[in-house]
């Protein structure tokens, strides 16, 4: 597995063990849940905190350069993050249009 994988992988791994409900990456693929269409949206967690550990993992391994700065912050964002959109969030939009 290559460096940046891993590096993902770690990221990945922080952000459900933090994500509500809390999962485990690692038993989430044995089990053969992140292999269904859109299973991490069924966890959650606030964007402006996906940044922080993103931003922490690459400081942490001395990542360098702004694009591939971008580049993983782009698919890690992109790719199977927690959803940045909680059930509440979709549930009031849901009662808003009722209203209109």
């Amino acid at each position: 597995m290559e460096k940046n994988d891993k590096i993902i992988l770690e990221i990945y791994r922080k952000m459900y063990k933090e994500s509500e409900p809390k999962g485990d990456l690692n038993k989430m693929m044995k089990s053969g849940e992140t292999k269904k269409p859109d299973w991490f949206m069924k966890y959650y967690m606030p964007q402006e905190r996906q940044v922080e550990i993103i931003e922490a993992a690459l400081n942490k391994y001395n990542v360098a350069g702004l694009w591939l700065r971008n580049r993983f912050r782009a698919e890690i964002l992109l790719g199977s993050a927690p959803s940045s959109v909680s059930k509440e969030q979709i549930e009031q939009k849901k009662q808003k249009k009722k209203k209109e």
